[in-house]
């Protein structure tokens, strides 16, 4: 399918009556998806200050195009991820030491000493990441009993996660396309990205004293293995990278499902998100 890359702003709000664990009666996926707002942001300024670093090294102007749309996209999901942090703050969660500590520890780190082959596979393999967790949360309905706000910011950045998937593969194909460098960012990338979102995600049900809970561990149980089954399918889309002859359009369905949510959020009166033109 040909790709369309559209940035678009959310637009809706976040009132104050937003509940703390607002996927009703799952502690564990609201909280995994806290911390994912939590470390969104942080998490894509890297990807743009990376890209911006790379784009002097493309000569292709298609490619240049996609990646400058990219991007804008990833700029409006940390500003639309941020603005939920006020949710946070109010629900009483401690969280913005953290993140200062990882954005800082860890992404700006990397800015200063990782080459710019490896902070490309970084985020050429963490796109390829955000793009199946995406596909798996659409596909099946994760989210349908969700507060109708944070369900609308989370299909909404899934969906254009998948809509660009492909455009940081191509940018490393075309500034270090060995596979050896595909590989190293694969392993860095899998074993960072699962291991913050496990521990801030563990950090907030500490805090709201329902880790050792035996409900908490059912839904882990449920989301990891006999219900979601993402344990066994996220390890299928990651062997999936490892392919020779992998790229991000190889997953099936996945711009029928981004189409179908970001259709459906920009016909909804007031929209939950707006196009934006190309001055904007």
């Amino acid at each position: 399918m040909e790709e369309s890359i559209t940035p678009r702003r959310f637009a809706a709000e976040f009132p104050s009556d937003v509940p703390r664990h607002w996927l009703p009666g799952n502690e564990v996926i609201s909280s995994l998806l806290n911390a994912y707002t939590i470390l969104v942001p942080a998490n894509e300024a890297f990807y743009i200050r990376t890209l911006n670093t790379c784009l002097p090294r493309v000569a292709d102007e298609e490619l240049r195009r996609r990646c400058q749309a990219f991007i804008r996209q990833e700029a409006q999901h940390g500003v639309a991820h941020k603005r939920y942090w006020g949710n946070l703050d109010m629900q009483g969660y401690a969280f913005r030491g953290l993140e200062r500590a990882i954005d800082h520890g860890i992404f700006r780190a990397m800015d200063r000493v990782a080459p710019l082959w490896l902070r490309a596979s970084l985020v050429s393999c963490v796109e390829h990441i955000n793009a199946y967790l995406g596909y798996e949360f659409l596909s099946q309905s994760i989210l349908a009993e969700a507060d109708p706000r944070l369900r609308s910011l989370m299909e909404w950045h899934f969906a254009e996660e998948i809509e660009h998937r492909a455009v940081a593969f191509d940018l490393l194909q075309a500034i270090s396309p060995g596979y050896v460098v595909r590989l190293l960012g694969a392993v860095t990338t899998a074993s960072l990205f699962y291991l913050l979102m496990t521990g801030v995600t563990v950090w907030l049900l500490a805090q709201d004293r329902v880790l050792w809970r035996r409900s908490t561990l059912r839904q882990a149980v449920y989301h990891l293995g006999v219900g979601h089954r993402m344990a066994r399918r996220t390890l299928r889309h990651l062997f999936n990278y490892l392919r020779p002859d992998f790229h991000p359009t190889h997953l099936a369905g996945a711009d029928a499902l981004a189409i179908r949510v970001l259709a459906e959020q920009e016909d909804e009166r007031p929209a939950v998100v707006v196009p934006m033109s190309s001055r904007t």
